[in-house]
Order: C-alpha cells, then sequence, then structure tokens
C-alpha cells in the first residue's frame, strides 16, 4: 500500500497539473501533494526502522502482464534515497518565486520526476527499472530546456544524448542477461542475483552497466554535460539535477554492478577507480579557479559524487556504508548550497565571485546559514558529511592504501575553494551590490530549516541511518 501511494499521489497531482485546471495554485497544489508524499514516505520508513530487516513489497503478478512484472521491492537503501527525494521536492518546489511566473506545466514535470525517481529505488525487475531510468530524463529535459537560460536547449539535447545512448548499453546488458537467466526466463533482479556469471562474461556487463551509470553520476571522463547543464537550468532544476538524479547512477552501482559483477569489480576495474580517482581531484582543482558560483558548486558536486562512487567500488562494508550516508548528505547539502545561491542571484544578478563583497554586513542571518552549509560541504566534524566521508576513506584504506591517501586530498583541495569563495562573497568591503542587500526573509528561512536540522543531526547522530542500512550492507 505504502508503495503504491508513493508512485500513484505524485502521478495523479502531476497529470492534474498538467490539465490546467489549477490556475494560479499550481505551486500550492504541487506543495501539498509533495508533503504528502514525504509524510507517507517518512511512515515507510518508521515501519522499517522499528522492525529491521523488512522489506515493503508490491508484486502485480496477478495482472499477467506479458513480459514486465510490475514487481516493486523497497529495502532500507532505496527507503534511505526515497526518503530523501521526498524531502527534497517540498523544498525546490516552495523555492520557485511567484514572480517567476512558472506555469503549471513546470511543477506538473516536478512531481513526474519525483514519481520516476521513486519508482527507479523502488523497481524490482530490470524492464521496469530501465522504464522509469528513462522516464526520469524526460521531466528534466524538458524544465532545463524551456525554463533554462541561454542556449539552454543545445546544452538540454546535447545532455539528452549522452545519457539516453548511455542507457541504450544497459538496456543491451540487460536483455542478454535475461537470456542467461533458466527458464522460464525473468527480468526479476533476484533472477539476475543468482546467474553468478563467468569472469569472461562479467567484464561486456559490467562496461555495459557502468556506461549509463558513470555519465548520470557523472564520473570523470563521462562529466562533459554537467557544468553547463547545470549552468542553464533553472535553479529548481540544478536542485533536481545535483541533489536527487545523479543518485541513480550511484544506487545502480550498489544495486546491479557489486552483486553481478563482484569478480570484475575486485580484479579488472582497477582503470576505472583510477579515472574517479582522477576526477575527484580534477574537479575540486577546476572549482578553485571558478569565477562563478554556480560553476563552482556544478565542480564541487562532481568532486564530492567522485568520492561516493570510490567507497561503493570499493566494495568494503565501510565503504557502501559511508556511501549511502554521503548520498543523503550530499543531496541534502548540494540543495542548501543552491539556495544560497538563489538568494545571492536574486538580490544582486550576479553570480560572479569578484563582484561579490561583504554580504555579511548587511545580512547577518544569511551570513550565518550560509556558513553552515559550507561547513557542511567540507565535512566539518558534527555537520552530517563528516561521518560519510570518514567512512568511505576507511573502506577505501581497507581497500587501497594509495588511493585512500589520495582522495584523502579533497577535504583539503574543498576547504580551499569553499572557504576562499565564502570569504569573498560574505565579507571584504561593501560595494554597491551588497549595500542594499537584504537579509533572509521568514520564508526562506523557512525553507532553510529542513536543510540545517538535517545537517547537524546526521552530524551528531549518524548511527540512526547507519543501523537502518546495515542489514541490507551485510
Amino acid at each position: 500500500m505504502i508503495i503504491a501511494l508513493l508512485l500513484i499521489l505524485p502521478l495523479l497531482a502531476s497529470l492534474f497539473l498538467f490539465s490546467g485546471k489549477t490556475g494560479k495554485e499550481s505551486k500550492s497544489v504541487a506543495l501539498v501533494a509533495s508533503l504528502v508524499v514525504f509524510v507517507i514516505s517518512m511512515v515507510g520508513a518508521y515501519t522499517m526502522y522499528i522492525t529491521p530487516g523488512v522489506v515493503l513489497t508490491f508484486d502485480s503478478n496477478s495482472l499477467n502482464l506479458p513480459i514486465i512484472a510490475f514487481l516493486l521491492k523497497i529495502d532500507a537503501p532505496s527507503m534511505l534515497l526515497i526518503v530523501l527525494t521526498s524531502l527534497l521536492m517540498p523544498i525546490i518546489i516552495a523555492s520557485t518565486e511567484k514572480s517567476e511566473q512558472r506555469s503549471h506545466n513546470f511543477f506538473a514535470l516536478i512531481l513526474l520526476m519525483e514519481m520516476a525517481l521513486i519508482g527507479v529505488f523502488a523497481a524490482s525487475d530490470m524492464i521496469l527499472f530501465y522504464i522509469f531510468w528513462e522516464l526520469a530524463l524526460i521531466p528534466i529535459f524538458f524544465i532545463t530546456a524551456f525554463w533554462g537560460g541561454e542556449n539552454a536547449k543545445r546544452i538540454t539535447v546535447k545532455f539528452l544524448i549522452y545519457t539516453v545512448v548511455g542507457s541504450l548499453f544497459m538496456l543491451v546488458g540487460i536483455l542478454y542477461l535475461y537470456t542467461l537467466t533458466p527458464a522460464p526466463h525473468s527480468f526479476s533482479f533476484e533472477a539476475f542475483y543468482q546467474l553468478h556469471l563467468p569472469y569472461a562474461v562479467q567484464i561486456p556487463i559490467f562496461l555495459a552497466f557502468f556506461a549509463a551509470f558513470a555519465i548520470k553520476i557523472p564520473l570523470f571522463p563521462f562529466h562533459t554535460w554537467q557544468a553547463e547543464t547545470y549552468n542553464v537550468s533553472p535553479v529548481q532544476g540544478s536542485m533536481l539535477l545535483a541533489g536527487i538524479m545523479l543518485k541513480m547512477g550511484l544506487y545502480g552501482v550498489y544495486r546491479f554492478i557489486l552483486p553481478i559483477c563482484p569478480d570484475m569489480l575486485a580484479n579488472g576495474a582497477q582503470l576505472f577507480i583510477y579515472l574517479a580517482l582522477f576526477g575527484v581531484i580534477y574537479a575540486a582543482i577546476i572549482a578553485i579557479a571558478q569565477p562563478h558560483l554556480k560553476k563552482l558548486i556544478a565542480f564541487a558536486s562532481l568532486s564530492h559524487v567522485g568520492i561516493i562512487a570510490l567507497g561503493l567500488m570499493s566494495n568494503t562494508h565501510y565503504g557502501i556504508e559511508g556511501a549511502f550516508l554521503q548520498m543523503f548528505s550530499h543531496g541534502v547539502n548540494v540543495v542548501g548550497f543552491f539556495l544560497c545561491y538563489y538568494v545571492i542571484v536574486k538580490r544582486t544578478n550576479t553570480d560572479k565571485i569578484s563582484q561579490l563583497s561583504g554580504i555579511a554586513h548587511q545580512a547577518p542571518r544569511f551570513a550565518t546559514v550560509f556558513l553552515i552549509i559550507v561547513l557542511a560541504n567540507v565535512a566539518l566534524p558534527l555537520t552530517n558529511s563528516f561521518v560519510g566521508e570518514f567512512l568511505i576513506l576507511l573502506g577505501l584504506f581497507e581497500f587501497n592504501k594509495v588511493i585512500a591517501i589520495v582522495a584523502g586530498l579533497t577535504i583539503i583541495l574543498g576547504a580551499v575553494y569553499m572557504l576562499k569563495m565564502y570569504q569573498k562573497i560574505m565579507y571584504g568591503h561593501q560595494n554597491s551590490l551588497s549595500d542594499d542587500f537584504k537579509d533572509l526573509t521568514t520564508q526562506e528561512m523557512i525553507l532553510f530549516v529542513p536543510i540545517i536540522i538535517a545537517i547537524f543531526l546526521v552530524g551528531i547522530y549518524p548511527s540512526f541511518i547507519l543501523q537502518f542500512i546495515e542489514g541490507a550492507v551485510k
């Protein structure tokens, strides 16, 4: 029942908004629908938390659907990402200003994307997973293309081609694995997990799935779409991409590559691990030199998700636990970071760091909130990213000490670009842009409240998430 509601409610709300009957109340309808979905996800998470090991399932085999079984199964890691999705959606919707005159279609697309994302994390049939995977791409394509900035359509088409081509490799891998399952053949995850593929077969399967996931995450050198797509997207589109959508690729690594290609990951994937490591350092160095705040956020995100991917590919207990904790934390932090960016751009009409200075003198509340989010992004102890990054590095140390040491450099590099940016924007001499900078309104403060609560709650008491996912990780 909970799974059905998580999918049906955002879908019905999306269709209702597409009808155009909501008029000026489109934002309110979308916000209420997203809040209801969040409450349902929390009920599901609480049910699973108090009953360790329970898995929520929905099986429509009784409908006798051809080939596709509408098989849904939510375990603890899936539920964690569903909670993240449903937590961030109301914040993303509420952040849209009335003055921007977003149409009912804009909010309908956001809710449609929420349904598809939940479907990705809940699917337990490979074809169903692929359908939700591709469906999630459609809303963000239109959000970026029609509400984006200059050259949005050209850049979004590049993003679409990139991701669709990668997904086709995954589809070929899925169809091949289907032929290997015992008769009668099945697309269920469990049937794929039981194949125990020879090493020679794991190589092409790994490459097919890795292509799709590496583009979506993205990992170096498949990242070229990321910065420019984030840059032209409306800020709500950037939040959807960075906060939630890239988790699809990371989730795919956990759900498919680890159990289906364990020998390839242990013995033959060193090149891809070193590429991911290079991307982590490369993105952090590029972030230091970025003149624009939005691109700095994009490259910082690229570095952070690279660390998460390394934690997963280490295939160690600590690495995987830390990766899931960091997936949740990164989603919260990057959306908070984009909210700070949004506040600055709305008041100054620029995100060029060199033009911004002295904002803290005029906006002490905003300076405090921004500092908390910056410190969370640099993994300060007692903030949410600290425990996740510590566990990932611990797992990497078990896997390969050299990789762990090099990956640890990102903490230093992250502190450099984050603190340098914060100091430049918030302190120094006031100028014409900061003289009239208004502090956070009550409505804006409300948007930041769940972000700040999540930063400190996970930072101070991470064990409730670690205990929640521990059984599945083992």
